[in-house]
């Protein structure tokens, strides 16, 4: 303990290398023989293991701070309702553009991040999404990217190319179930993830001026001939699955398809590492999702998948600064990469993993495209109501219900919009 009160004198010595804050916080810990504790919420249950093992290393580096990471899958409205409680955790994961997130920086929820040190480690195109009214309140840290997992061994079997146009994507499962093979695996138990896999449709056809109309009330949705044909693909590959697709969870198709239960299956980089798992020697290959017949226009989806806020209320400010700081390092976001395959928001962090490649290099050309949830009034609640409508959508096949339903959606949350900025 001695020593470790030399170096926090040695520090305040030093004021150009320390953050004076930080000094007071950690003098304070010392004095009152007890540690700086901050819990960081997070819904990535993919990422425990990676994240365990950085949370060790910047604990080992800042011996007065303990964090404990909170995994709390699909947590999102979790969080919502204990920031509406004046409960929230100290660093948690925020998406920016985001109606959730503009809320939350307007309202004084959020610690302002703008003038830190560590935002310039991360590509300003990116980190640039989280400004509002000039300033910053997240950190980007990583992107994800949707693909088509196929097994290669399957391909390879039936002699099948990866197909660049959606005529040949329904070819290629026309051919795969006509060999007596699952097509195309999906996890439609789970509400949740079934806008992984429609959203990339939805995305290559409306872009983020459609949603600002759609925001403000002035075009619709059902009826719209469009949307007609973005719901008819859902429904076409929604055919090739299995029948039992709607007793399927997350977990069970990522392991399906690590044991060759299927063909194809669509997901984001995330999964990897859990597929991984389950089959370290898996040889299988992923593609863009063949939204349309044109392949150069069909665009990756993908966003922000992990970046951070810091709570307005946090009682230790600068050592959840100090934790984003560790974070985006070059060393420890490469890290982070490595494990999960996904898309560093840190200038200088390469995707090492080969298999991801073809997403990566689409992305690094700008030919990706957010996730248009991002875009909608309603934040993660209407991201939830529009999992649940699509799932339903699957299993009655209705479309005209489909659409009508999304209208009535947006519809209600202009107007719970209307009612925030009274």
């Amino acid at each position: 303990m001695r020593l470790f009160r030399n170096l926090i004198y040695t520090c305040l010595f030093f004021l150009t290398a320390c953050s004076p804050n930080l000094i007071d916080e950690t003098e304070n810990a010392v004095q009152n023989n007890n540690k700086i504790r901050l819990e960081f919420f997070s819904p990535k249950v993919e990422t425990v293991e990676i994240f365990d093992e950085l949370i060790h290393d910047f604990e080992r580096e800042n011996a007065d701070i303990d964090i404990e990471q909170i995994i709390i899958p699909n947590g999102m409205e979790v969080l919502k309702k204990r920031i509406a409680r004046s409960q929230a955790p100290d660093i948690f994961i925020t998406y920016p553009l985001e109606q959730d997130y503009v809320i939350r920086a307007e309202k004084g929820y959020l610690l302002e991040l703008t003038q830190e040190d560590f935002i310039q480690n991360i590509n300003p195109t990116i980190q640039n999404r989280y400004l509002v009214h000039g300033k910053m309140y997240g950190v980007a840290l990583t992107q994800n990217a949707v693909g088509v997992l196929y097994n290669k061994e399957i391909f390879e079997q039936l002699h099948l190319e990866v197909p660049q146009t959606w005529d040949e994507f329904i070819q290629v499962l026309e051919a795969v179930k006509s060999a007596g093979v699952t097509p195309i695996l999906m996890p439609n138990k789970d509400a949740d993830t079934t806008s992984v896999f429609n959203l990339n449709l939805v995305s290559n056809e409306f872009d983020s001026q459609y949603w600002d109309q759609v925001n403000q009330g002035k075009v619709k949705i059902s009826g719209d001939s469009k949307w007609m044909d973005v719901a008819g693909k859902m429904l076409k590959v929604v055919s090739f699955a299995p029948k039992d697709s709607f007793e399927t969870d997350y977990e069970q198709a990522n392991r399906g398809f690590a044991e060759g239960s299927g063909a194809m299956y669509v997901t984001g980089t995330w999964a990897l590492s859990f597929i991984e798992k389950w089959n370290p020697h898996l040889k299988y290959g992923i593609f863009p999702f063949p939204a349309s017949n044109d392949p150069l226009k069909n665009r990756v989806l993908g966003g922000v998948d992990i970046g951070l806020a810091i709570s307005k209320d946090t009682r230790h400010p600068e050592a959840a600064k100090e934790f984003l700081k560790f974070l985006v390092k070059k060393e420890n976001a490469q890290r982070l990469s490595d494990y999960e395959g996904s898309i560093s928001a840190v200038q200088g962090v390469t995707v090492k993993k080969t298999i991801v490649q073809p997403l990566v290099e689409l992305v690094q050309n700008n030919k990706n495209v957010n996730w248009p949830n991002h875009y909608w009034v309603g934040g993660t609640q209407a991201e939830r109501d529009y999992r649940r409508y699509s799932q339903q959508f699957f299993m009655d096949k209705d479309i005209g219900t489909f659409l009508r339903h999304l209208d009535q959606m947006f519809a209600f949350y202009r107007e719970e919009f209307k009612s925030y900025h009274a």
